[in-house]
């Protein structure tokens, strides 16, 4: 079993979701959900399923579905100028080998990247390095659900704490015990 992201662009009507969710149910997955109305997406991760669930969800969908999960994060420079860079530099033909896709949004971009392929200080890193050339600040947004073994690397890199991962979070344990869920 795996997971992966689905993205509608433009935000989903109810029937689009309830139809997606219904696909990936039968399945045997479930859909988390994650509006980010500001950018006009909605994205949901898809856990438990099938390699079948994700050319199902293509198919009764005009969602965009990753064969993995990606993050999508919302980069908002304090500086109008760094935005071609930024978009240059993440999504143009020198962009890391894990990002996806770079588009623009209101005030700021859209970056949707592959943490196995493309480690989160190498896309920040990049990120500070266009915008300190502006000597200017950035407001990120996460926009999608996360898988736990996404969050529990994030936390190990960031805290270096290599012993952070999805068996020593508490809640995922009371959860695969049946003590909550």
């Amino acid at each position: 079993m795996s997971a992966f992201t689905v993205r509608f662009q433009p935000e989903p009507s109810d029937a689009e979701i309830r139809a997606a969710e219904a696909a990936a149910h039968d399945l045997g997955a479930r859909v988390t959900w994650q509006h980010a109305t500001a950018c006009k997406r909605m994205y949901g991760l898809v856990e438990g399923a099938s390699p079948a669930c994700i050319s199902t969800l293509r198919e009764a969908t005009v969602a965009t579905v990753y064969d993995r999960p990606v993050i999508a994060l919302a980069v908002f420079p304090s500086v109008a100028e760094a935005l071609p860079q930024l978009l240059r530099a993440l999504g143009g033909p020198g962009r890391p080998d894990g990002v996806h896709a770079c588009d623009r949004c209101e005030g700021g971009m859209i970056v949707e990247w592959d943490l196995d392929a493309t480690p989160l200080d190498v896309i920040m890193n990049l990120i500070d390095i266009e915008i300190d050339r502006f000597h200017a600040r950035r407001v990120n947004v996460l926009l999608n659900p996360l898988p736990l073994a996404w969050w529990t690397t994030i936390a190990a890199s960031g805290l270096r704490a290599p012993e952070i991962t999805p068996e020593r979070v508490l809640e995922e344990q009371l959860e695969v015990q049946h003590v909550v869920g």
